[in-house]
Formats: C-alpha cells, sequence, structure tokens
C-alpha cells in the first residue's frame, strides 16, 4: 500500500473513531424523563403549636414530617439560599476503610414548592467553596459550579444541567445535558433537581411513611442537639433499617435492587436533624453496618446559614451567575 493510501486510510481510521466517541458522548448527555414527584396536599388544618410539634418529633416523626412540610409550602415562595456541608460514597467510591472527602457548597433553589398547577419550574444554582470534585469523564478540570434549570430557552435550560469547570480544555462550561444520565449518576448520589431542602424533606416522609405502613417504622429520638456542622438547635432522631435500603436517585423514582448495587450504596441506619424553630430538616446522616460488625458512612448532608425566600439577582441561574 502507498504512503498516501495509508495516510488516508490512518485519517478515514481517526474520524471513524472521533465519530463513535462523539455518538458515545452524546448517548451520555440523555437520560430518562423525570418521575413525578409524590404530591403532598396540604389538609388546611392549623399547624401544630411549638409543644406540639416537639411531641410528635419523639412519638411520631412520620406527622412531624407532615408538619414541615406544610409549613414550607405556606411559607416560602421564592426558594432558599444555603451552605451545605456533605461528604458522600458514590457508587461505593471511595472503598472503606477509606472516608469520603468533604465538600462545601453554596446552594440557590427557587421553585421547589409546587403551585396550584402542581408544577413549578425548578433552577439550583451550586458553587463549590471547597471540596470541588473532578468529572468522571473528560480532562480532569475541577468542578466548580452547577446551574439546573427546568425553564425553556432562552430564559433556562429546558430541564438541562451544565457545569463550569475553569481551565477545562474544551471550555468553562459543559454542554447541557440531562440530570439523570449515568454521567449524572457517578458524580452524586441524588439528583441536581432535589438539592432543595422542600424535596429533600418530602424524600424522607415518603420513606418513612411507607415504613411506618408496613409495621416497619422502628426509630429512637436521641433529644435536642447543636450539630457542629448546622449551628442549630435540632430535634434528631435515629431510624434503624428493617434491612439494607437504597434510595431511588430521584425523588418520586425507584430504587436499584441489584444486590451489587444495594451491597455498596446502601444504608442500614439513618439519622435526621430537624430544626426546632424553623422545622426544617438540615442534617441527614446515612451509614450502614457491614456483616463484620464495621460501620460505614455512606452519606452525610448538613445545611448551615438557611436564607428562606431570599432576593436573588436577576442573573442567578444563568450561565453568568455560574460563573460569578
Amino acid at each position: 500500500m502507498s504512503r498516501r493510501l495509508l495516510v488516508v486510510a490512518a485519517g478515514v481510521l481517526a474520524l471513524s473513531v472521533a465519530g463513535l466517541v462523539f455518538v458515545g458522548y452524546e448517548w451520555l448527555l440523555h437520560g430518562e424523563p423525570p418521575p413525578p414527584p409524590p404530591e403532598f396536599k396540604d389538609s388546611g388544618a392549623t399547624l401544630s403549636s411549638q409543644q406540639q410539634f416537639d411531641k410528635l418529633a419523639e412519638t411520631d416523626p412520620v406527622k412531624m414530617f407532615a408538619e414541615c412540610l406544610t409549613r414550607y409550602q405556606r411559607e416560602v415562595k421564592d426558594g432558599l439560599h444555603c451552605t451545605i456541608r456533605m461528604q458522600e460514597r458514590v457508587k461505593g467510591e471511595p472503598k472503606p476503610p477509606a472516608v469520603p472527602p468533604v465538600e462545601v457548597i453554596d446552594v440557590w433553589v427557587r421553585g421547589d414548592v409546587p403551585n396550584s398547577n402542581h408544577h413549578t419550574a425548578i433552577e439550583v444554582l451550586m458553587k463549590w467553596t471547597s471540596g470541588a470534585k473532578k468529572p468522571s469523564i473528560g480532562f480532569g478540570a475541577e468542578i466548580r459550579g452547577t446551574l439546573f434549570s427546568e425553564k425553556p430557552a432562552p430564559e433556562g435550560l429546558g430541564g438541562k444541567v451544565v457545569t463550569y469547570r475553569p481551565g477545562a480544555i474544551m471550555g468553562e462550561i459543559s454542554k447541557p445535558v440531562d440530570p439523570n444520565t449515568d454521567l449524572a449518576k457517578s458524580q452524586s448520589r441524588y439528583c441536581v433537581r432535589d438539592a432543595g431542602l422542600y424535596r429533600s424533606m418530602l424524600r424522607t416522609y415518603e420513606a418513612w411513611k411507607t415504613r411506618q405502613a408496613a409495621g416497619e417504622l422502628k426509630f429512637e429520638y436521641l433529644g435536642r442537639q447543636k450539630p457542629e456542622h448546622v449551628g442549630r438547635e435540632c430535634h434528631v432522631i435515629r431510624r434503624v433499617c428493617p434491612r439494607v435500603e437504597i434510595d431511588a436517585f430521584e425523588v418520586g423514582g425507584t430504587a436499584s435492587t441489584d444486590p451489587k448495587v444495594v451491597a455498596v450504596e446502601g444504608f442500614t441506619e439513618v439519622t435526621i436533624f430537624v430544626d426546632v424553630e424553623r422545622w426544617l430538616q438540615v442534617g441527614t446522616e446515612l451509614y450502614r453496618t457491614e456483616p463484620d460488625g464495621t460501620r460505614v458512612l455512606v452519606g452525610t448532608y448538613h445545611f448551615r446559614d438557611v436564607q428562606l425566600n431570599p432576593s436573588f439577582p436577576p442573573d442567578t441561574f444563568t450561565e453568568a451567575g455560574l460563573k460569578r
């Protein structure tokens, strides 16, 4: 074969490989349509008094969470701003006994409470102040921010998510992707759409209510505590799972039943922290006890400096706000 033909053949092969990589990458960008979240209906009843709420924390956490969700729906119209301190093991990584790194993230959420039409365009902005992750694929630049918006273009991202990686070879802002792709699931245990307090509480309420209905809700009230990473007095409740459990990636979704997945991602106990004064779930800790008795940290999430109904600058949920 002549030198010229060899060059041409090599060029065709390179283009073919590039095409396959592009097709594979495009496939990674698309996920399934989001599941409809469980609908929590406000009964219209008068909220519990503080004394009654405190008693529910000790005796009936499912009713307590119903009060939390009701109050949040009534009082929160414009979202929230807070700081999350978290550690989580994703797809079993890092493997024990290694401990997941600490991530500290500034978070802005708008539209997380369903309106009278049973839907609101959710928008989430997350900026890492420390512990920024590197993408599971790509050129290794740290992900310093994430933006998700259900608003249609050009005002929003049409239900897509983008990341901000200053210094990335292929551009600072990533191509928009669905928030529930395998790529997204390799970065976090939970969907960015569910980053706010409302959907966190809705997830816990639905899980604990299901266990209560099945006669499997085993919990212990641990009293009032002021966790260092929260900084507010909280009711602390620990639930012991009847078996190893795993959460769905998205609120309203279906959790994996694959024994191999459950073995590395599942948990056997959940401890929640509910702000005594504001009735907000500001902390969640997940642990798994292995057959040999080893206790493994699965994920911890602590919300600090929570501001409800903040004034959002006009460009908060835009690429400009992401990069600011």
